[in-house]
């Protein structure tokens, strides 16, 4: 579950706020619960999340918001990865939508297309079972 390009600037904005917020008073309760539903979507995995997140330090927030806000936009260089490739891409993700993942296998060369597997962003953590399964599946198909 991820995108070659950058978010809209209305999500780059929302999602420094809630960084922002997360940095100054950490994953206060309101703001993982939101975070873990946007993520997660699991009532039961999102209690453990949010209790991991809880026990670290707030500020390490900071360099993971860096990576997501900051990120290049590379879908016009997508054609330049020629290797084969595997997009896996949760059908309930609501942070970065199904047709960001079509674009995405589209541009790459190699890909024969998006793998969809309920789950919202970490389709692999709430979801293992079928996303191992078409990495497995993937790999057995390349050549030795």
């Amino acid at each position: 579950d991820t995108q070659a390009g950058d978010e809209a600037p209305e999500v780059t904005a929302a999602y420094q706020g809630m960084i922002d917020t997360w940095a100054s008073v950490g994953p206060v309760d309101e703001l993982a619960a939101i975070i873990a539903t946007i993520i997660i979507d699991d009532p039961a995995e999102n209690a453990i999340w949010i209790q991991k997140w809880q026990s670290r330090p707030k500020e390490l927030i900071v360099e993971a918001g860096r990576c997501l806000l900051s990120r290049d936009d590379i879908h016009h260089r997508l054609a330049e990865i020629t290797c084969p490739a595997l997009v896996v891409h949760g059908t309930e993700d609501t942070a970065i939508t199904m047709d960001k993942a079509e674009a995405m296998a589209a541009g790459l060369v190699g890909c024969g297309g998006v793998v969809r597997v309920g789950g919202a962003h970490a389709a692999n953590l709430t979801n293992p079972e079928p996303v191992n399964a078409a990495i497995l599946e993937f790999l057995a198909g390349l050549p030795a």
